[in-house]
């Protein structure tokens, strides 16, 4: 590992090299009106809102390439001694676009300028991947609910939405990849910083998802009005996109200009044109409030006038999200005939307000309307500073809490509250070199760090008597325990309270770029390495009793009881990805591109807590050799043989502006990370992290009770009797084939 991190610093910092980045680029050929190329014309580049220019000259084949602009409007100009200067204005880059503009000099003077209308290609002519770009406008003029652009992705051919659970939470599905193969970038850096705030933290945990808030919202991250645009690859994209063979998803956020300008926003919705639900209204209950109050607004302008500018943006959200529920309760007699012991657990359940259910005893109806209060509030800074014609640094900060309040959610009593908190911070810094007039390096940096907390409560809705302090072995309370009772013949027959889990994902990125232009041939070369180290911290102790129904709870009849022990541990992940490519303009009208993309998925490994445990003996046929491997062993050996080879294609069959039409193939190997389960495989109660303690009531020819004894509610000990969490020793990062041929016409 240090040999491997030790080449990775000499490469970045040591020879200006080498990955992917938001930036575009604008390139072209030069002609006179004899259609023979123009060698050393100068070519001048001007961002339309901010005037900074970028400059470039043309080589021995007449062709010029300005790399890593931001996107934006431009307008560029050519000259040359002897010729008339040509501008051709209004053209538009987007993010990760590589745009031929190409000019044909008429003889002249070169103080006589004329301005070419037409701008830039109305598709791209030279980019083989197959992509879709949404801009802020149309972000803007389309309504989201929320306003959080999953809306806009799902418009992307090829994507499909999956549902979101605790083990896969990647929400969406490129081209049949699994919902948690999606790479998530903003400004130029991985963004895959999610992570899950249950006990099982999910596939974040190996970095495989993007942060989303409480409410499952990309707001957390950028929120609309920060965001310039976005681009999503969806297949044969180029080496310098990969680490995830899924949709690549590159965001862009906004930065100032010459001129101060500010906005403000305000979008409210309620209840009062609703109609009530039609459960609560056929139960007779009241209409559980609706508002949904999102609020904010962007102020952004010069620092130093054609060099330096800040934009700040700030969103919150109020929503009170109406719910109604139908369940059933202990009656008033189950309550009344309990045993003193158990009478404070009926009781935490609400009040019946229904008739009784006439075939399952002791149990009635309780029926209610309410409402879920969430909140967010998303704060960023961005400043951009072009230092000089040749150095331009960016810095951006992002800070994003949310939380969300859910009662009686997945058969918990309503008396039961979930808390839910993700707070989102995010600090990324970017550094851009022109090193020559056809060579240029762009280095980023991020730092990010998402913590997710939840946590149960009980409280006294609908009559309930609050849990109280709860009975669990000392020294454990609510603020690292958890207690857990449930009767199965209730529809929503749990109560829980105490703590959930308090997980945290840390990264620390580091991405370089480098681009040259030789001749024909445009190189870039990129390195790309992340470093992870989550923290999965779940509640320390839990006891849970068992009923099978409320007349076994009257009488304090255990069913089955388990008491859990569990442990605190922090992971580490290191990444590390490295390309080469060459786009070939082999001709006017084709264009290839074409690399080497080499992927290193280091096997994790514990900083604090409990070792990941490996095994021996591993043979599927015959498990009878099975055994631990010894402490310290790595749960998986790295393979460092992962290449993976890419080839793409765009021809151009029409050069008319009214039928533009470019056919675009490629194939490839796209490997995924080989860790990405590793945050469903630490969960709780299995070696080494826990372990479970069973215990069974008499109905199951045991002997435990509820209470439990003092021997019953003991902290078991964590041995690998309890069941095993062990990596499979021939793990290999899994890899898949794409192949694509499209048409695009405009």
């Amino acid at each position: 590992m240090r040999m491997v991190l030790a080449a990775w610093f000499v490469m970045v910092f040591g020879a200006s090299v080498f990955a992917q980045s938001p930036n575009g680029s604008i390139s072209g050929i030069v002609f006179d009106a004899d259609a023979r190329t123009i060698p050393g014309a100068e070519i001048i580049v001007i961002n339309d809102l901010t005037r900074v220019q970028y400059e470039s000259k043309t080589n021995d084949a007449g062709i010029y390439a300005v790399s890593n602009l931001p996107p934006g409007p431009y307008r560029v100009q050519a000259s040359k001694a002897g010729f008339k200067t040509l501008i051709k204005p209004d053209i538009i880059l987007n993010v990760q676009e590589a745009i031929t503009v190409n000019f044909t000099l008429p003889i002249g003077a070169t103080s006589i300028a004329v301005t070419v209308e037409g701008g830039a290609p109305m598709i791209n002519t030279t980019d083989a991947s197959v992509s879709t770009v949404v801009d802020r406008q149309f972000a803007e003029n389309l309504p989201m609910n929320g306003r959080s652009f999953q809306a806009l992705i799902e418009l992307t051919p090829g994507v499909v939405f999956t549902a979101s659970t605790a083990n896969d939470s990647g929400q969406f599905s490129v081209n049949g990849q699994r919902a948690g193969s999606n790479y998530w970038m903003v400004d130029g850096v991985g963004a895959n910083i999610g992570i899950g705030s249950g006990t099982t933290p999910g596939n974040g945990l190996g970095g495989t998802l993007g942060s989303f808030s409480t409410l499952g919202g990309t707001n957390s991250l950028v929120s609309v009005d920060a965001m310039q645009e976005f681009r999503i690859l969806t297949s044969t994209f180029a080496p310098e996109f990969g680490r995830t063979p899924g949709g690549q998803i590159s965001i862009v956020t906004r930065s100032g200009t010459n001129q101060f300008h500010g906005t403000a926003f305000d979008y409210l919705r309620n209840g009062a044109l609703d109609a009530n639900n039609w459960f609560a209204d056929k139960n007779k209950l009241a209409k559980p409030a609706e508002k949904q109050n999102d609020f904010g607004g962007t102020f952004s302008g010069p620092i130093r006038t054609d060099h330096a500018f800040f934009f700040f943006s700030y969103e919150g959200l109020r929503l009170r999200l109406p719910q109604t529920t139908l369940t059933t309760v202990p009656d008033l007699a189950a309550r009344a005939a309990a045993v003193p012991a158990l009478q404070p657990y009926l009781n935490a359940f609400p009040l019946p307000n229904g008739p009784a259910e006439p075939d399952i005893p002791g149990v009635a109806q309780y029926n209610s309307s309410y409402v879920n209060p969430a909140s967010l509030d998303a704060y960023s800074l961005r400043v951009d500073d072009h230092l000089s014609r040749t150095v331009t640094l960016f810095g951006r900060y992002n800070y994003s809490p949310s939380q969300i309040s859910q009662r009686g959610g997945e058969g918990d009593a309503l008396s039961i509250v979930l808390s839910d908190r993700i707070t989102t911070q995010t600090a990324t810094a970017g550094l851009t070199w022109l090193i020559s007039s056809a060579t240029s390096n762009d280095f980023r940096f991020n730092y990010s760090h998402v913590s997710s907390f939840s946590s149960f409560t009980s409280d006294n809705y609908g009559g309930a008597t609050a849990l109280g302090s709860l009975p669990l072995a000392s020294p454990y309370t609510q603020r690292d325990g958890q207690f857990e009772f449930g009767i199965f013949s209730l529809t929503d027959g749990f109560l829980i309270d105490g703590a959930n889990a308090r997980n945290v994902q840390r990264q620390m990125n580091f991405v370089d770029g480098l681009s040259t232009q030789k001749g024909s041939h445009a190189l870039k070369f990129g390195a790309d390495f992340r470093r992870l180290a989550p923290i999965r911290d779940p509640f320390l102790y839990e006891q849970a009793p068992f009923f099978l129904d409320v007349p076994s709870t009257e009488a304090a009849d255990l069913f089955i009881g388990t008491v859990e022990s569990d442990s605190r541990v922090t992971l580490l992940f290191n990444n590390l990805s490295m390309f080469a490519q060459d786009t070939w303009r082999a001709t006017p009208s084709l264009t290839l591109t074409y690399g080497l993309r080499w992927d290193l998925d280091v096997a994790p490994s514990s900083l604090s807590g409990p070792r990941l445990t490996a095994v021996t003996g591993y043979n599927l046929a015959n498990l009878s050799s099975l055994a631990l491997a010894p402490p310290g062993t790595a749960p998986f050996q790295t393979t460092y043989g992962n290449f993976a080879p890419r080839i793409g294609v765009a021809y151009q069959i029409s050069t008319n502006p009214t039928w533009q039409s470019v056919v675009r193939g490629g194939f490839g190997v796209f490997y995924d990370l080989v860790d990405s389960e590793t945050g469903n495989l630490a969960y709780s109660a299995s070696y080494p992290f826990g372990a479970n303690h069973v215990l069974f009531g008499p109905a199951l020819g045991g002997t435990s009770t509820f209470p439990f004894t003092q021997t019953d509610a003991a902290r078991p000990a964590v041995t690998p009797s309890d069941g095993i969490l062990a990596f499979d020793p021939h793990l290999r990062l899994p890899y898949t084939l794409q192949w694509n041929v499209t048409l695009a016409v405009c």
